[in-house]
């Protein structure tokens, strides 16, 4: 890790709930393991709003971290997650909570816009695809017994991206 991305990241954990810093530090600093590189997203008079993560031979956001604001006393995380197909039911339940909070429409299990969706199934059997364009997902709120399956979901998206780049 460089002393600019270390810098850009303290930076932004100042604006956490002290609870959450070590939380998000974590995930940051794996995400930088992985290739991804801090920038910080700004509003129209230059206050930060969120830090992202990119990488430019994928062209790809991998996370996304708001701070919690005048309208939300809750930091909000999105990450992107499509190349896995197993997770567990915390995940699950958020991707069904983003679903139907969103009002997206699903699309059909063999779209041909799609290079990955995400997939709720629903205890009477029924499933919802949703095209990887709706792509970062919230999960938020977020504990420390959740980073090391945020990591393995960053991981396996990762790895994904990086095999259809190398064909």
């Amino acid at each position: 890790m460089t002393i600019n991305q270390k810098k850009k990241i303290e930076d932004f954990l100042t604006a956490l709930p002290k609870r959450e810093r070590c939380i998000y530090r974590d995930i940051a600093e794996y995400a930088i393991e992985l290739g991804y590189t801090p920038s910080q997203e700004k509003n129209a008079h230059g206050a930060v709003i969120a830090l992202v993560f990119t990488k430019s031979k994928v062209s790809k956001r991998l996370i996304k971290i708001h701070p919690p604001d005048v309208y939300s006393d809750e930091t909000e995380f999105k990450i992107q997650f499509y190349a896995a197909t197993h997770y567990s039911d915390f995940i699950h339940e958020r991707v069904r909570r983003e679903f139907e909070e969103s009002g997206s429409t699903s699309c059909e299990s063999n779209c041909s816009h799609c290079l990955g969706k995400y997939t709720y199934i629903y205890p009477d059997g029924r499933e919802v695809y949703h095209c990887y364009m709706r792509s970062l997902l919230k999960l938020s709120p977020v504990g420390t017994e959740h980073i090391n399956e945020i990591k393995k979901l960053m991981k396996i998206q990762v790895e994904f991206w990086l095999e259809r780049c190398s064909k």
